[in-house]
């Protein structure tokens, strides 16, 4: 068993730029952590997954150099998606409550996306083009939505 958990281990850590946590896990409530740091030269990729709660999917990709991702969820039934491409992009989500949706796509160089999500229901999109772009989305009631497109 220990050899088959670390063969899955360096299959997991020998495919640059895709991270994916899911806590489809029948037990409950719980946090699942994870983590996936690229500290080669020409990556320099981190992600960071935090997920407490049960339902909470988050579907990370990224494809270039110097990214960095965090998503927190915690609740139930939340749901997060980054794809970076390019160089020194950073994006972050937060979501706290039920059934919450964000979404963030970068491109080129040196974009910020940040998204906070509390309540339920919500809505989040930033998708980010162009270059040196920042976009902040902060909600705090239930059933909001928004879509932000920086070219």
């Amino acid at each position: 068993m220990k050899n088959r958990t670390l063969f899955m281990v360096f299959t997991l850590l020998g495919a640059p730029g895709f991270v994916i946590a899911g806590n489809s896990d029948l037990a409950g409530s719980e946090y699942n952590f994870a983590v996936n740091e690229l500290s080669k030269s020409s990556y320099n990729q981190a992600a960071i997954i935090g997920q407490q709660g049960s339902g909470n999917n988050t579907d990370l990709r990224q494809g270039g150099s110097k990214l960095l991702s965090v998503v927190s969820q915690d609740g139930g039934g939340n749901r997060a998606k980054v794809d970076q491409s390019g160089t020194y992009n950073l994006a972050y989500i937060d979501q706290a409550g039920s059934g919450n949706d964000a979404s963030i796509k970068q491109e080129a160089f040196g974009n910020t996306a940040v998204i906070i999500q509390k309540g339920s229901g919500n809505r989040a999109n930033i998708t980010q083009y162009g270059t040196q772009k920042t976009a902040v989305v902060v909600q705090r009631q239930s059933q909001m939505a928004i879509r932000v497109i920086q070219r």
